[in-house]
């Protein structure tokens, strides 16, 4: 649900600015306008959505990706530590190979723009398209990798929480150790004489 209200909140800031910006450029005494029906072009969005699909294809970590997206959906899902980690590694592996997409998508483009330099008419529209690329890339790692592999490195069970609470206790106590110039191993003799005494 949060992950809901978030993305809400993200499109909405987007539509708010696109607002801002077109009620704010004046070109040559003429007002210019955006519409959101700009902001998409159908052979980017399937190019993205075929490179987060290889991604998931070559890594084969299908089962992973859906169980992260579950997690990502529903705030009672715990998904397992094994798969965690795995899924992690996913996601990143995903937000970097958008942006490689975006940068080789915009590259593209802008060697096409070269072949047309000759009719400025087309080179508005063009450039236009070429810089929707890197748009989509930051809109893929803000929408859904930053806030996936958040979710999955801070939503643990209770038995991983107690585990983590007693390493931290442990490095505590080693850390205090260490600054009264006590070793570990001077503890674990400490330890075995008391235990001795006690036998």
């Amino acid at each position: 649900m949060r992950y809901v209200i978030s993305l809400g909140l993200l499109i909405l800031g987007f539509l708010m600015m696109v607002f801002i910006v077109s009620n704010s450029s004046n070109i040559g005494g003429y007002y210019t306008y955006f519409y959101i029906g700009e902001f998409f072009d159908f052979p980017v969005f399937v190019w993205f959505i075929i490179v987060i699909i290889a991604v998931i294809i070559a890594t084969g970590e299908r089962k992973t990706f859906i169980s992260a997206i579950n997690a990502l959906l529903s705030k009672k899902y715990i998904i397992p530590p094994e798969s965690r980690y795995r899924a992690i590694k996913l996601f990143r592996t995903i937000g970097k190979a958008v942006i490689l997409a975006a940068i080789f998508d915009m590259l593209m483009s802008f060697m096409l723009i070269l072949l047309v330099l000759d009719d400025p008419g087309r080179l508005g529209p063009m450039i236009s398209i070429a810089l929707l690329a890197p748009l989509y890339a930051v809109f893929i790692n803000f929408a859904l990798v930053l806030p996936m592999v958040h979710i999955l490195q801070f939503r643990r069970n209770e038995k991983e929480k107690l585990l983590i609470s007693e390493k931290q206790v442990i490095d505590k106590l080693l850390e205090l150790c260490y600054r009264q110039g006590i070793t570990p191993e001077e503890i674990l003799k400490a330890g075995e004489i008391m235990f001795k005494e006690e036998e």
